[in-house]
């Protein structure tokens, strides 16, 4: 009955044994799982911070680009050289009179 006992108990350690390593290595797949997850997570939200600044960037060009646009089609303007005649370089047409503000 001895020779019984311990051979069913050995059969009992070999499926305990089974079971734990099976149970370390699904254990083990788990937490390659979830750190693979996490990692991938942080890139992307990496790369979404990315996209989002990319987004802003071309928008801003976008803007500059029909400013400049805008500024092309205003210079060709016989008012816009006028207007920068007289600014800058202090022209005057030949029938105006410049009044000079003495508080100035």
């Amino acid at each position: 009955m001895r020779k019984a006992y311990n051979a069913s108990n050995k059969v009992v350690r070999k499926k305990r044994k089974k079971i734990r390593l099976f149970n370390v290595v699904v254990f083990a797949f788990i937490v390659y799982f979830v750190y693979t997850v996490c990692e991938q997570q942080i890139k992307i939200n990496s790369y979404n911070s990315k996209i989002e600044t990319y987004k802003a960037d071309i928008d801003s060009k976008a803007k500059l680009v029909s400013y400049y646009d805008n500024q092309k089609t205003n210079i060709e303007t016989d008012e816009y050289i006028e207007d920068v005649a007289r600014d800058t370089l202090g022209y005057v047409k030949p029938y105006e009179k410049i009044f000079i503000d003495a508080n100035k």
